[in-house]
């Protein structure tokens, strides 16, 4: 379709001068914005830009403070108002928000795991029939039971018509992360859709997945679906969008076309100044082994069976060993055995620290681990990493009551903590906190890694999901650890954060530290890793120096466990 058919195309859903406030906070700033008819329309901006407080408005969660909103060409009218003149300034809720024709497909799926596909995806919406029931004295009840035919029905017409097979009679939880995307697009279609919402739908696919879901997007396009689609990958949107839209600090701060469109042009675009796309990268080449890891086995209760089967690595100084793999393949696992999180069921871990001391990290506690010169950053920042109800202060000083070094040249204390806990030891003032030293390794944190915050007593529940993982990171690089193991260190972080934390690795990795990186970005992961190690169903399928190894053999690999060569001569034996 050509650019000029384009613009004549009708305009579905318009905000205009949209503003929404909270206590202290303005997260929109008189927005306005035209979303066409078959158009995708990407959606780009730094964590706490105001995209995830726009989507709300769309959808009908949160009601703008101020501004109009249009949807098909006609002013939506309050229906709960008697006068019928008012224009309205709000989606009252998500019900009134999905009768109007909107969708929302969220990051993290909204689906009932036991549920078959075809009940997820009729979830308030049955159809059902009356049956009559006579009571002992006569009287007559009706009770409603659901008709799974008419549902399964009208599922497998709309899985033809935009090319998303699926069985409906499936348990979700037995599904992939793709399929279970497929049945919360298929759940908004099912609703009538006509704006479908995807909330960063690549975050945790496949690339064959992603493929797929392009494809998807492009079927639903044909047929007049509107979709917002947000993302952090900046070579998405210029795969597939028609029009991109860039957000900063609440408001709307440019627009372009993919074709005019380049991912450092959109770069600088969101962060507001340029940004490196490429690591400058020293070679190293060291025989110094910081992390060995032997036959290591890891039982999963829940499934009953191992989570981790029998593998071994090693990490060396100045390495950065990357696992690449679908999530859900043993690496929450496998991160949580080696700071002891989780008992493993065999296996040896040794821990070869540069003072020569080799340490048995073998079912130790996680304190112990830690103790010893690890840092970890956890897959879930809000259960494993922070205290949310916490001020940052507070969090950026949980672990410095242990005996670390910290560099000041980095924004952080240079005397050892170990002497703290001495002065803990011979007070009586046993809780009493050093709130100077707390507030200038919370001051480093928040301006070395940009956090954006009113001030360093804020509570960390407070920040947006981005800022959270700054404060994190920010502590657990102050540390100057020998071992990193980072789980998913740029999930859910802006294209400036993630420049940041990029950097950063890189920087620990110059400064002799042994990383494991656990990514599912698979772009992340072939960015900054030495040596990579596939993961699929808890044993390594592969593995190799960057080199070595091509994306159509790693992308294989984390599908099928097996080389496509491997496979063509199954297949023709």
């Amino acid at each position: 379709m050509t650019q000029q058919k384009k613009k004549g195309l009708p305009t579905i859903f318009e905000l205009v001068n949209v503003t929404k406030s909270f206590p202290g906070v303005l997260a929109l700033d008189n927005v306005s914005l035209r979303i066409k008819k078959g158009e995708i329309l990407a959606i780009l901006g730094e964590n706490g830009a105001g995209k995830s407080t726009l989507m709300k408005i769309i959808s009908g969660l949160y009601q703008p403070t101020s501004g109009e909103i249009r949807i098909n060409e006609e002013w939506f009218r309050d229906t709960s108002s008697e006068s019928r003149n008012l224009v309205t300034t709000k989606i009252l809720n998500p019900r009134e928000g999905m009768k109007l024709g909107t969708g929302m497909v969220y990051q993290h799926f909204q689906l009932v795991e036991p549920f078959t596909v075809v009940e997820n995806i009729t979830l308030g919406k049955e159809f059902t029939y009356n049956f009559p029931i006579s009571s002992r004295g006569g009287n007559k009840f009706s009770s409603i039971l659901m008709n799974n035919k008419l549902a399964i029905k009208e599922i497998k017409e709309l899985s033809e018509k935009f090319g998303l097979p699926l069985n409906p009679n499936s348990i979700v939880e037995d599904l992939s992360v793709g399929l279970k995307q497929r049945v919360e697009i298929l759940k908004q279609l099912y609703r009538d859709a006509e704006l479908l919402i995807l909330d960063e739908p690549t975050a945790v696919l496949t690339p064959s997945e992603v493929v797929e879901l392009f494809k998807t997007m492009n079927a639903l396009k044909k047929t007049g679906k509107s979709i917002i689609f947000i993302s952090h990958k900046l070579k998405e949107p210029l795969a597939i969008a028609d029009r991109i839209v860039v957000m900063r600090k609440g408001a709307m701060v440019g627009e372009i076309l993919p074709k005019d469109a380049t991912e450092e042009v959109l770069a600088e675009m969101v962060v507001g100044r340029k940004v490196l796309q490429k690591l400058d990268r020293e070679s190293f080449k060291s025989k110094n082994i910081v992390l060995d890891v032997q036959n290591l086995s890891v039982y999963d209760p829940i499934s009953e069976s191992l989570a981790v089967n029998n593998i071994s690595f090693k990490i060396h100084k100045h390495q950065i060993v990357g696992i690449a793999g679908v999530q859900g393949n043993g690496q929450t696992e496998l991160a949580n055995a080696l700071v002891g999180l989780r008992k493993t069921e065999s296996g040896s871990i040794f821990f070869n620290k540069q003072d020569g001391v080799v340490l048995d990290l073998i079912n130790k506690s996680t304190l112990d681990t830690l103790n010893s010169g690890v840092a970890y950053i956890p897959e879930d920042r809000t259960t494993q990493g922070l205290i949310l109800d916490f001020q940052i202060t507070e969090n950026t000083w949980l672990g410095f009551h242990n005996a670390y070094k910290v560099n000041e040249n980095s924004g952080k204390m240079k005397e050892e903590t170990s002497s703290f806990i001495k002065w803990l030891e011979n007070t009586k003032a046993r809780l009493l906190l050093p709130i100077k030293k707390m507030d200038k390794l919370a001051n480093s944190i928040v301006d070395q890694f940009e956090v954006m915050t009113v001030s360093i007593y804020s509570r960390v529940k407070n920040l947006s999901g981005g800022n959270q993982q700054k404060v994190l990171l920010g502590r657990e690089f102050a540390k100057q650890p020998e071992l990193i193991i980072a789980s998913q260190p740029t999930r859910g972080v802006d294209i400036g954060v993630m420049e940041k934390v990029h950097q950063e690795l890189i920087n620990r990795r110059a400064d002799g530290a042994g990383i494991l990186l656990i990514s599912s970005d698979l772009d992340e992961v072939l960015k900054l890793s030495d040596y990579i190690l596939v993961l699929f169903d808890g044993k390594i399928a592969g593995h190799g120096n960057i080199d070595e190894l091509t994306l159509p053999q790693i992308s294989q690999l984390m599908t099928t466990g097996r080389e496509v060569e491997e496979i063509k001569k199954e297949v023709t034996t």
